[in-house]
């Protein structure tokens, strides 16, 4: 499969969402990371889906060490850099305040689970970090599940996770709930609700509709438009359902508040958000004629899905110095917006150089030898190398 740039866009638009979301303009933008989920779980899937049909040809230690390669040398120099920079602030500057506490969950790629607890002090420059280290768990385990799961029952295996992954949800809860140095215990509904939204395996089901998107009959079924707006329609619809009956939920979330603390939807919910999200996804893949796609076509969001990681990572700093400032100038309307522009703005300047002159150095390793037209050197090269490179790899 080639290099699908819409999906790239795609990503632009999660990633801009969960900007505005943390700039609380967007109350339902974090939805943006339920997608990232999705789509990762589309990507890694068929990396080793594709590798595992071609078994015969390649070793699984082989392909395993390919894959992490790669893996890290995308995730890690980005991630580890930005945790050095908030080192220095911290040695020079002692904010953010909390990091001497915070930085072994930090580098351990655990700060979720860190979440969880009562002690735990949150700062929104480390915060958001939580969901790259849910993605990297997942990494560390998904691959060997479809590695080693029978080909033949894959799909009815994957068909047979999606409750499964509602009763995790409903373990997590309860046990947030109930032990006393958790914040579920004597917490407030949305304190009850952060396991289900933190724990790795609360999104099994994320994972499990992107591997079901290497399929092509599920792709062809979700790809309709009338599934895609079907879909769309039940968030909607369900959404303000909630705030009509629900006093807390507001209209400006649609009634997807994060965390997701009221009328079980924080069972439900993150399902029918992945599913809408597959849809999505599937539409693009397969040229779909969904009109609410169009905009991925954007050559300008798809360059900034290009560096959206680097959007995602690098927002919540710019963010956090727009925070210190902004009461520096005079309040004018539409003050809220023009900062969230420039925020934005910013973000992406810093997405940009970081892409160009400091990740693409890591970037490059990953590709492989160059073929040549001598036909032993196509025979010899690595066939995991060779299958990973048709598809396209995640950039958040």
């Amino acid at each position: 499969m080639k290099h699908n740039y819409q999906l790239d866009a795609m990503r632009a638009i999660a990633a801009l969402a969960i900007i505005a979301y943390h700039y609380t303009l967007f109350p339902c933008g974090w939805i943006g990371v339920q997608f990232f989920f999705v789509l990762s779980g589309f990507l890694i899937s068929g990396i080793v889906i594709k590798n595992k049909k071609a078994s015969a040809e390649v070793k699984t230690g082989a392909f395993f060490k390919d894959f992490y390669k790669r893996r890290a040398l995308r995730l890690f120099p980005l991630y580890f850099g930005y945790i050095a920079i908030l080192a220095l602030f911290n040695f020079f500057a002692g904010k953010p305040e909390a990091f001497d506490k915070e930085w072994p969950w930090l580098v351990t790629y655990s700060i979720n689970f860190r979440w969880l607890f009562q002690d735990y002090t949150f700062h929104m420059v480390y915060g958001h970090l939580w969901s790259l280290a849910l993605e990297w768990q997942f990494y560390l385990i998904w691959p060997f599940f479809l590695w080693f799961v029978p080909q033949k029952r894959i799909t009815l295996i994957l068909i047979c996770l999606l409750p499964l992954s509602m009763l995790v949800r409903i373990a997590g809860y309860s046990v947030n709930e109930h032990l006393p140095y958790l914040v579920g215990y004597n917490g407030s509904a949305t304190a009850k609700a952060l396991a289900p939204y933190v724990l790795p395996f609360s999104h099994i089901d994320a994972f499990v509709f992107g591997a079901l998107l290497c399929k092509v009959k599920v792709r062809n079924f979700l790809s309709k438009p009338q599934v895609i707006y079907t879909c769309m329609a039940l968030v909607v619809i369900t959404g303000l359902l909630l705030v009509a009956f629900i006093p807390s939920y507001s209209l400006a979330a649609i009634g997807w508040p994060s965390n997701l603390p009221m009328a079980y939807q924080w069972v439900w919910g993150y399902s029918l958000l992945n599913l809408t999200s597959a849809a999505i996804i599937a539409g693009i893949i397969e040229k779909g004629r969904a009109r609410i796609l169009a905009l991925s076509r954007s050559s300008v969001l798809q360059y900034l899905g290009k560096i959206s990681y680097g959007i995602y990572v690098y927002h919540p700093i710019v963010i956090f110095g727009m925070l210190n400032v902004r009461d520096k100038a005079p309040a004018f309307a539409g003050k809220p917006m023009v900062e969230l522009i420039i925020v934005t703005v910013i973000s992406i300047v810093i997405a940009h150089l970081s892409y160009e002159y400091f990740e693409k150095r890591f970037l490059t390793k990953r590709k492989p030898q160059q073929v040549t037209n001598d036909f032993t050197s196509k025979v010899t090269q690595a066939p995991a190398e060779r299958l990973t490179l048709e598809l396209q790899e995640v950039n958040n």
